[in-house]
């Protein structure tokens, strides 16, 4: 792992750290081709049950991807870096962006690949790119629009406009708004909920709702009813069962 991604480990909870501060946590493809198998570790991990994704230094999450690099890649390179963040998507636990200021290009890119999106009041978005000559191209057109809806979509990204937190919560681009110093606490909570919780049953409703939601009414259904019968053969769905009927806490196991 580079100098620059670091993961941590609190119990159930496992932290991948962006630590490029000098640059506003700015991702080099150097940095962007170890998510992948930074999230295939962390899925691999039984003893892993909530991954977050944090910027170190309380200025930025990731300020976007590192503009100097960009002209030194081919078309080739291009049309394939964007799948590297999509990594949080793929990665079938739960994944928690938490942040804590400038969101912004790809920072913004991979923080909608998450399940999950917490940040701070002074926090700030943006897909800057079209004032470049570009356009997101790590999945940010296609999640955002998916979140915040077509006519708010246009409006974000082919202006480029930087938009506040509050508005970011209220367009639905992330989950939560908190205060400056609530970030922590707020990310303890949803952590500590969803650790909680069947890891089965949760890798199969993030996939039923990521899959589902692009899918035709009957396919998506059809999805949810073999998923949902699928879990009738776990022991979590077992125990999960008898822990209600015994009025006593669950005991999941993830198998």
């Amino acid at each position: 792992m580079s100098e620059f991604l670091r993961v941590e480990r609190h119990g159930p909870v496992a932290t991948l750290w962006i630590d490029r501060q000098p640059k506003m946590n700015t991702m080099t493809v150097a940095m962007r081709n170890e998510f992948p198998e930074i999230f295939r570790d962390l899925d691999r991990d039984d003893g892993v049950r909530v991954v977050v994704i944090r910027g170190a230094g309380g200025k930025a999450f990731s300020a976007g991807g590192d503009v100097g690099e960009f002209l030194t890649l081919a078309p080739a390179d291009l049309e394939q870096w964007g799948d590297t963040l999509t990594a949080a998507e793929r990665c079938r636990k739960p994944v928690v962006a938490a942040i804590d200021g400038y969101t912004m290009g790809a920072g913004l890119e991979l923080a909608v690949a998450c399940d999950f999106r917490i940040a701070t009041l002074r926090s700030e978005f943006a897909f800057p790119e079209v004032r470049l000559g570009m356009i997101p191209g790590s999945g940010g057109t296609q999640r955002a629009l998916r979140l915040i809806g077509m006519t708010r979509a246009k409006l974000f990204m082919m202006t480029g406009q930087r938009i506040p937190a509050e508005r970011a919560e209220a367009w639905g681009l992330i989950t939560q708004a908190v205060g400056n110093d609530g970030l922590d606490a707020a990310v303890a909570a949803l952590t500590a909920e969803l650790a909680e919780k069947a890891p089965l049953a949760l890798r199969t409703l993030k996939m039923v709702l990521n899959r589902g939601a692009d899918a035709p009414l009957d396919t998506a259904l059809e999805l949810e009813r073999k998923s949902y019968a699928w879990l009738r053969a776990t022991h979590d769905y077992e125990e999960g069962v008898r822990s209600f009927l015994d009025k006593r806490p669950p005991k999941y196991q993830g198998r």
